[in-house]
Parts: C-alpha cells; sequence; structure tokens
C-alpha cells in the first residue's frame, strides 16, 4: 500500500480497510495509539477485533460502522467511537470516513479527549443510548403486569357481566400500554429508516406532552391536517416534534398557547410550532441552532443547549429545513419541512 505512505508522517491516525473489515494500511500512529509496536501487527487483522475487542463489526447508535454507513449514501461520514489499546484503556475518538473507488475505506481519526464540545456530545450520546435501552426494558417489564391486569378484568367481566368498575379498569390499562407504545417509538434505534406518518406522529407527541403543558399553565392548541409519510427513523420525527414542543412550552407564560400545525406545502409535509414566549432578538437567530447555545430570554434553564443543534441535525440528514421566524415581544414559530415520499 505504497501509495498510502505519505499518511506515515500524520499526527492523525489513519486506516484503510477493505470490504471484509481487514485492515489494509495503518499508520505508525494509529498502531502506537493502539498499543502495537509497529503497524505490521495490525495489518491484515479485522478492524474491530484491533480497536473495539470485538467479535463482530461495530454497530448500534453509539458505534454506527462507518463502512456500513459509507454503503448506505456512498458519501463521507463522520462518527464517534471508543477505540480500546491494546492493554484495554478506552479513549474516544472522532472517525472521518472516506470511500476509495476499490470498496476500502480511508479512515482518519483523531483523539477527542481534549475537545470539550465532541467529548461532552459524545458523553451525551453514551448516557441517552443507556437511558434508551433501560425505557425499553422498563416498558417490556411493565407491560406484562398491565397484560396480567387486563386478563383478570375479563375474567371477571364474564363471571359478573358488564360493570362500570370493570370497564374503568380495562380502560385505565389501556392507556397506559397505549402510552407506552408511544414512548417506545420514541427510543426505538434511531438508524431503522421506515415510512414514518407524520400526522401520527405529531398527534401521538402532543397527547404525551398534554399534561406537561397544563402543569406549566400552557394550552396547546392543534390544526393538524393529513401530511403524507416521510422516510426516516420514527423516533428521529418524534424527537424533532417533542423537542420544539417542550422548547416552545417552556418559554411561555402561564395562561399562553402554543400552537401545532401540519400540512403538505409542495413537495413537503410541513411542521408548524408557535408559541407566545419572548421571541428572539435579531442577532440570536443565526445563533440558535449552535451547540450549547441557550439564548438570553431563554426562561427555563432545563437542558444544555443541544435540543435545537440535534433538530437541525436530523432534520437536515433527512434532507428537509427548518425555518425561524421570531420577533422580540412577539414569539416564536419554527417550521420543520421534511420531503415526502
Amino acid at each position: 500500500m505504497d501509495q498510502f505512505s505519505i499518511f506515515d508522517i500524520f499526527e492523525e491516525e489513519v486506516v484503510v480497510i477493505d470490504r471484509n473489515y481487514r485492515i489494509l494500511y495503518a499508520n505508525s500512529k494509529y498502531a502506537k495509539d493502539l498499543g502495537y509496536n509497529s503497524k505490521e501487527e495490525v495489518i491484515g487483522k479485522e478492524c474491530f477485533r484491533i480497536s473495539h475487542y470485538r467479535d463482530e463489526p461495530c454497530d448500534g447508535e453509539c458505534h454506527p460502522c462507518p463502512l456500513k454507513e459509507i454503503e448506505k449514501t456512498g458519501k463521507v461520514v463522520n462518527v464517534i467511537h471508543t477505540h480500546y489499546t491494546h492493554d484495554k484503556n478506552e479513549f474516544p475518538v472522532e472517525i472521518c470516513a472516506y470511500p476509495l473507488q476499490d470498496g476500502s475505506v480511508l479512515q482518519i481519526i483523531r483523539s477527542i479527549k481534549d475537545d470539550k464540545e465532541k467529548y461532552y456530545l459524545f458523553s451525551l450520546s453514551q448516557r441517552l443510548s443507556s437511558i434508551s435501552y433501560l425505557a425499553l426494558g422498563v416498558a417490556h417489564q411493565i407491560n406484562t403486569p398491565l397484560n396480567i391486569i387486563y386478563t383478570y378484568a375479563q375474567m371477571l367481566e364474564r363471571e359478573y357481566g358488564e360493570k362500570e368498575e370493570i370497564e374503568r379498569i380495562k380502560e385505565a390499562v389501556c392507556a397506559c400500554k397505549d402510552y407506552i407504545s408511544k414512548l417506545l417509538l420514541m427510543v426505538r434505534n434511531s438508524k431503522e429508516r421506515s415510512l414514518v406518518d407524520v400526522k401520527k406522529a405529531v398527534e401521538d407527541c402532543v397527547e404525551l406532552l398534554k399534561i406537561y403543558a397544563e402543569d406549566r399553565g400552557v394550552v396547546i392548541e392543534k390544526s393538524i391536517e393529513q401530511c403524507g409519510f416521510v422516510l426516516g427513523s420514527e423516533s428521529d420525527v418524534r424527537h424533532i416534534i417533542t423537542n420544539l414542543l417542550i422548547n416552545a412550552i417552556q418559554v411561555s407564560d402561564r395562561g399562553s398557547r402554543v400552537y401545532v400545525r401540519t400540512g403538505i406545502n409542495g413537495a413537503y409535509a410541513f411542521i408548524e410550532v408557535q408559541d407566545e414566549g419572548p421571541g428572539i432578538d435579531p442577532e440570536e437567530l443565526s445563533k440558535i441552532f449552535l451547540p450549547f447555545y441557550q439564548g438570553k430570554n431563554r426562561k427555563s434553564k432545563d437542558g444544555c443547549g443541544l435540543g435545537l443543534s440535534i433538530v437541525d441535525s436530523i432534520v437536515r440528514d433527512m434532507g428537509g429545513n427548518v425555518h425561524v421566524d421570531s420577533e422580540p415581544g412577539k414569539g416564536s414559530k419554527f417550521v420543520v419541512k421534511l420531503p415526502l415520499l
């Protein structure tokens, strides 16, 4: 692999991996950082065994495989991983992977331990992933006793006939199961792409946040029309809606309203969330999608300023866009447009 010898002097780790995950080239920096004496010790080995101590290729939200991601799009990808040294010490890295003409992938890797922003994002993604798995486990555990309660309610109904008290038990169980189903859609693997019913996603998110809004004295008014299907992750679409709604509720005074609308605009489905909050100063509008940015008019100190940044990233990844109309003292309106199939 003499054509890659120029990378021997790079300060970053550089590795070339073929379609079967075998390392075709590695510079000395890559071998040294992983605790090997020479690059010859890693060349020919499978990348996931060398840097991850795994028996199979990386997957999942925390460790998306660059090769698999490039297979989907054919484009350059950036991912963040945990790598392990030969002595099994872990360190976070950012990987920029480039597709090559022969099907192999060139990866430029650098440690992000000293990059506070990226390291924080990495740590946050790890925690969110753990919370998602916990939520899935809890939801499945709760479903079991709910099924038992519903079965016994049916048995009581057969024995004593239709009674209002029994019907109330069945309704309560069904309501709990419905909430669990909606929550599960929020934490599914965001890499799974399918047809997403935008109208249903918005309706479910509004329903889940209704009590939160009521507790803060805010009324959600909705005008939700059928607006077709988009191709994407169900959990990602619901994340967009939930984040915009929570932001709108948090900036709203008691007694004010948040408006949610959906519809079709040309080849796009649109989701509109409007509040009656303090609005956003003109000089701030260009900053609100930056990671960690929390505007000076922000009333709630909840969160860390990543919500809109993540929303913008998801929307752009789906081929859509986010537009904001806002004026100090007149509230804000966020309009998300996602391409229809």
